[in-house]
């Protein structure tokens, strides 16, 4: 494992043609419903917008399951600005891009988010939920030891995890945080 894990960036993806650090949750209910409906007409064969076809069951799904993260955050240490976070992946993720059309990725530098504004999981966040009861939410910190603890390689490490849960997401919940991160 390297010493230095200071290299390490989140990327967001999205898909060619939209914008980028969107999360539907944080507009209002019927803006929501809209949106959604825009996007899965617009992109009836995009694996990212499949969701938002059925989005009468999907919303309160996501809305629930992003209330319970913010919870658990919370315990954790977290003091999240936000009611709904923005996601990312930790560093590169074939399985993602490819969700999103293979459109860009912005990439930030994970040690220029505060650590109380960024929580991790396993996998997505929305289906990771219950699966013990909890999310498997992790803090910066603790992501940090896991990695400097593996036997092996950052890739090996990445590797390991896909394996199971095809990415880490990270959740940032400030806007004020995701605007001043260092752009990678």
């Amino acid at each position: 494992m390297p010493a230095d894990l200071s290299s390490l960036y989140l990327t967001n993806y999205r898909h060619p043609g939209t914008q980028p650090f969107g999360n539907i949750m944080l507009l209002s209910r019927e803006e929501a419903f809209r949106v959604a409906a825009e996007l899965a007409a617009a992109h009836p064969d995009t694996t990212a917008f499949y969701r938002f076809a059925d989005f009468e069951n999907y919303y309160p799904r996501r809305k629930a399951s992003e209330e319970a993260l913010r919870g658990r955050f919370i315990q954790l240490g977290g003091r999240p600005e936000l009611p709904h976070p923005y996601s990312f992946v930790l560093m590169e993720n074939d399985y993602l891009r490819g969700w999103f059309g293979h459109g860009p990725g912005q990439r930030i530098l994970l040690s220029s988010l505060p650590d109380d504004q960024i929580s991790l999981t396993r996998g997505d966040s929305v289906s990771s939920f219950g699966r013990d009861g909890q999310h498997q939410v992790l803090t910066k910190q603790t992501l940090l030891d896991e990695i400097a603890a593996f036997d092996g390689t950052l890739e090996q490490y990445l590797a390991h995890v896909e394996s199971t849960w095809h990415y880490i997401e990270a959740q940032v919940w400030s806007e004020t945080a995701l605007r001043n991160a260092v752009a990678v």
